[in-house]
C-alpha cells in the first residue's frame, strides 16, 4: 500500500513539474516574440509611398504647403525618389515658388532625358502661366515619348490654337481624326465640334484673309458661348482691334471692357497699351499745335484703352498738362496727383513739372480766397 502511494505521488510529481517546464517554455517564446516585435519596429524605415500618398492627398484639396512638406518627408529617406521630386515641383509652383519647381524639374530632365512626367509637369506651369512657346516644347517631347495618347495630343492641339499657331493646329487634330483634311479645312472647321476656339479660330481666319464681315460675325458667335472664358475673352479683344481700326471707339473700349471681364488677359500679346500710346502721340500733336479740346480727347481715349500703369501714368500727365493750359487748376492737379500714384518713377524727370503745375494751381486757389 504505502508502495503503491508513493508511486503514485511520484507521476502527479512529474505531471507538476511537465506542465510547469511547459508553461515556462511557452512564456519564453511569447516573450521572445513581443521583444522581436519591439526591435522590428524601432527599427523598420517608415513607408515612403505613406507620405507621397499623404502628400497627394494633400494636393487634391488645393492644400500645397502640407503637401510639400510631406513629399519632403518621402524626400528625407530617399533624396532620389522621381514621384517626390516630380510632386514636390508641382507644389512648389502652386506655393508661387515657380524657379524653384522649373529647376528641380530640369534637374531631374537633366539626369534622365526621357522623364516624359517632369516634361509634363514642366508644360503644364508653363501653360498655366501662359508661356505657350515653352509650354509647346515641353509637351512636343511628351508626344515624342508617348506617342498615340489622344489626351495628349489634344492638350497639345489646343496649346497650338492658344498661341495661334492654327495651321499645327489643324494639322494635329486631323492626325486625331477629329478635322478631315480637305483644301478648305478653317471653312469647315466647325464641322467637327462648334464651340469658342472653333468659332475664334475661323473668326482669325478670316481676319487673315481680310474678309473682315465673316471675321466679326465668327468672333461674336464665339462670344456665345460661356464654358471657355479664355477664348472668349480673346475673341472680345478681336473685336475691339476691328473696331479700333474702324474708328469705332466707343464700340472699342466696350469689347475691352469685356473681354477683361471674362478672363484677364495680362499678357504681352493681349494687351490695347499700343493703341493707347498712338491716341497719345495724336494727343501730342493736337497738344503742340494748341488745340486742346482734341488733345483731351485723345488722351481720354488712351486712358480707357490703357492697361498698364506705365501708359496710364503718361496719359494722366498729359490730360493734366492739357487742364492746365486751358486754366483748370483742379482737375491739373488732380490727374498730376494720379500720374505720380501710378508710376513715380516713370514721371520723375517731370517731377519738377508737375509740382511746377500744382503750385501754381494752389497759387491760384489763394488768390480766390
Amino acid at each position: 500500500m504505502y508502495r503503491k502511494n508513493l508511486k503514485l505521488s511520484f507521476v502527479i510529481f512529474l505531471i507538476i513539474l511537465l506542465a510547469l517546464f511547459t508553461t515556462t517554455v511557452f512564456a519564453s517564446t511569447e516573450t521572445e516574440k513581443l521583444l522581436q516585435q519591439i526591435i522590428e519596429s524601432k527599427t523598420a524605415k517608415p513607408d515612403i509611398f505613406a507620405f507621397i500618398n499623404m502628400g497627394n492627398f494633400y494636393c487634391s484639396l488645393d492644400l500645397y504647403e502640407p503637401a510639400e512638406k510631406e513629399y519632403q518627408k518621402a524626400l528625407d529617406l530617399d533624396e532620389m525618389n522621381i514621384l517626390a521630386r516630380i510632386n514636390q515641383s508641382y507644389a512648389l509652383y502652386k506655393m508661387e515658388e515657380k524657379e524653384s519647381a522649373l529647376t528641380n524639374l530640369s534637374q531631374i530632365i537633366i539626369e534622365d532625358s526621357n522623364n516624359a512626367f517632369a516634361y509634363f509637369v514642366k508644360g503644364l506651369i508653363y501653360k498655366d502661366t501662359l508661356e505657350y512657346d515653352l509650354a509647346i516644347i515641353e509637351y512636343e517631347k511628351v508626344a515624342e515619348l508617348i506617342p498615340q495618347n489622344d489626351k495628349l495630343t489634344s492638350e497639345l492641339a489646343q496649346l497650338y490654337q492658344d498661341n495661334d499657331q492654327f495651321i499645327k493646329a489643324t494639322e494635329t487634330y486631323i492626325k486625331l481624326g477629329k478635322l478631315k483634311a480637305s483644301p478648305y479645312i478653317l471653312d469647315n472647321f466647325l464641322a467637327y465640334q462648334e464651340s469658342t476656339a472653333c468659332c475664334l479660330n475661323l473668326g482669325d481666319y478670316y481676319s487673315s484673309v481680310g474678309n473682315i464681315d465673316q471675321a466679326v460675325s465668327a468672333y461674336n458667335k464665339a462670344t456665345q458661348f460661356t464654358e471657355d472664358k479664355k477664348s472668349v475673352a480673346i475673341a472680345h479683344y478681336r473685336l475691339g482691334l476691328i473696331n479700333l481700326k474702324g474708328k469705332e471707339y466707343e464700340q472699342a473700349i466696350m469689347e475691352k471692357v469685356l473681354s477683361q471681364k471674362f478672363y484677364p488677359l495680362y499678357i504681352e500679346d493681349f494687351t490695347f497699351d499700343n493703341f493707347a500710346q498712338a491716341f497719345i502721340e495724336i494727343g501730342n500733336m493736337h497738344y503742340d499745335a494748341g488745340e486742346l479740346k482734341k488733345a483731351h480727347q485723345n488722351y481720354e481715349l488712351a486712358l480707357q484703352l490703357a492697361d498698364s500703369n506705365y501708359i496710364l501714368s503718361e496719359a494722366h500727365y498729359k490730360l493734366g498738362l492739357s487742364y492746365y493750359r486751358s486754366q483748370d487748376y483742379e482737375n491739373a492737379v488732380r490727374e498730376g496727383e494720379i500720374a505720380l500714384s501710378l508710376n513715380p518713377e516713370f514721371l520723375s524727370d517731370q517731377q519738377r513739372l508737375i509740382d511746377l503745375l500744382i503750385a501754381n494751381a494752389w497759387s491760384n486757389f489763394t488768390k480766390k480766397e
